[in-house]
């Protein structure tokens, strides 16, 4: 299948374009709700399919992932991170060389200008949180020679190209913690734990083109979700020993969409919901107090128009990507059709969705002539349009 053919894509119980029965005995079929596009393929594109991680999606609905290249030796990898651009054939390089990077994260953030940020272990000198967009990379902090000692290798990238990420300092800074930012010149400094009333932690950050940033932190081990305001903060949902939160992500309006769960008061029930909004009441999306038994393990997405989506599992082990309003809909679920072969696994995360509603997962396919069985393709999935 060429890479930039778009193909109607097969729920269970939806037949697909192609295989449909002779127009004089085939049955009414339902509208498939999006058009899926194979952005990248792990067979095509000589990708390592158990050495993967996520994919973001921009406005122009261009998407940026980590994967591993399968390495001349056939046996190792080589970590990269690449772009694959609307209306291109080909993959844009960020990052991929054996002799600099050991290790890369697998969770890269990208904005509209096609800039991927990430945090890389080094070959030599330790590690660097990097951005770049098919050039030369900009190094925004590193650990050698710096303050640093170490990274949380999930990081955010907004509009402006600034890179939210936590970091622990070096021995000379007493080993704090705390959350940083900058754009390749100087690092800001948002809180450091010995200096305020956080614990301090290596969870992922999320920043906004305003500059805002959504964070989970903890208060004498109590887990609460907030925003940096100007000077100080601004509490989204408080610390409480009885509700554990998620890693947040934010929106350009300063709407979060999150995991918090509790055991419920009443029948001892252990409920995990997700939820939006810039406080308290929440608007919950989906529940396991519904037809979900747990959700997946990135945060969900919300693009500036407040829609949520996220990866579910419902009661009967089916899991895939949820789209809201509530009551959210599926776009993929596992045993659908991509490319002529079921799904056996979705992964989709918090940057997964734009403002025009397209999604970007990555899917596992079984399929029976791929080395392993396995295929891993990476998929833009757009709207149809009624």
């Amino acid at each position: 299948m060429t890479r930039s053919t778009p193909f109607v894509f097969a729920a269970a119980g939806i037949v697909a374009a192609g295989l449909l029965a002779p127009a004089a005995t085939a049955a009414p079929v339902a509208a498939a709700p999006y058009e899926f596009e194979i952005v990248a393929d792990s067979v095509e594109d000589g990708f390592d399919p158990f050495n993967t991680g996520c994919a973001s999606i921009n406005t122009a609905g261009d998407i940026g992932f980590r994967a591993g290249r399968v390495a001349p030796d056939g046996f190792n990898t080589v970590d990269g991170i690449y772009r694959a651009d609307v209306g291109s054939e080909g993959l844009v390089t960020i990052a991929e060389n054996e002799d600099r990077f050991q290790f890369i994260g697998n969770n890269p953030s990208m904005n509209d200008a096609g800039q991927v940020s990430f945090a890389a272990s080094l070959e030599r000198d330790g590690e660097a949180i990097l951005r770049g967009a098919g050039g030369p990379l900009t190094v925004i902090a590193r650990t050698e020679p710096g303050r640093f000692n170490f990274f949380g290798f999930d990081t955010s990238v907004n509009d402006e190209g600034r890179v939210a990420f936590k970091a622990e300092l070096d021995r000379n800074h007493g080993f704090d913690e705390g959350l940083f930012s900058g754009a390749g010149n100087a690092v800001a400094t948002h809180y450091r734990a010995s200096t305020s009333k956080f614990d301090g932690s290596d969870s992922r950050p999320a920043i906004n083109d305003p500059g805002d940033i959504a964070f989970t932190e903890s208060v004498n081990f109590d887990e609460g979700v907030f925003v940096t305001r100007r000077a100080g903060f601004r509490t989204v949902s408080p610390p409480n020993p009885e509700v554990g939160v998620g890693e947040p992500e934010l929106n350009n309006l300063g709407v979060l969409a999150f995991e918090r769960s509790f055991s419920d008061p009443t029948t001892g029930d252990f409920v995990t919901q997700i939820v939006s909004g810039r406080g308290a009441p929440f608007e919950i999306q989906a529940t396991t107090r519904g037809r979900f038994s747990f959700f997946g393990f990135r945060p969900p997405a919300i693009n500036n128009g407040a829609i949520v989506a996220f990866h579910g599992t419902l009661d009967d082990g089916t899991s895939g990507v949820y789209v809201g309003p509530r009551p959210a809909r599926p776009a993929v679920r596992t045993g659908d059709v991509i490319d002529g072969d079921p799904v056996s696994n979705v992964v989709f995360c918090e940057e997964g969705l734009n403002d025009s509603g397209q999604l970007a997962f990555v899917a596992t396919l079984n399929d029976p002539e791929a080395p392993d069985g396995t295929r891993i393709v990476w998929v833009r999935a757009t709207p149809n349009a009624g």
